[in-house]
């Protein structure tokens, strides 16, 4: 599956919120599996972290980021396993994760850091 079809469908379904094995296959993406696999492998290798790294080089280089106001807020989530799970204060100590995120006054994402649900916002801040 060629890399330009496979950002295609993760695209569509990351934007639509429908489940992977719903990808219309009239998209020509492959299927829902193979576009989640390579999300997981671009993941793995960094790709995303990078493209984020290149949008805010360039967004800085024109002037498009407004550094006069920050804005921070994190949010838990449910999760089984995985490096960054623990037990949740706020839902009956359900394992789970805290996606934290800082944005300028624009609302443009500048940081987004994955942590334990137990992990306190001033220890990321």
């Amino acid at each position: 599956m060629p890399d330009r079809l496979a950002l295609t469908g993760i695209i569509f379904v990351l934007k639509s919120g429908i489940p992977w094995e719903m990808l219309p296959k009239e998209m020509g993406c492959g299927s829902g599996a193979t576009c989640w696999r390579r999300l997981r492998d671009w993941q793995e290798a960094g790709v995303w972290q990078s493209l984020h790294r290149v949008f805010l080089d360039r967004l800085g280089e024109t002037g498009k980021i407004d550094w006069s106001r920050a804005s921070l807020d994190s949010a838990s989530v449910p999760a089984k396993r995985g490096a960054r799970v623990g037990k949740n204060p706020t839902d009956r100590s359900k394992a789970g994760s805290k996606r934290h995120i800082v944005a300028d006054r624009k609302g443009i994402p500048l940081a987004v850091v994955l942590t334990a649900a137990n992990v306190h916002d001033s220890k990321v801040f």
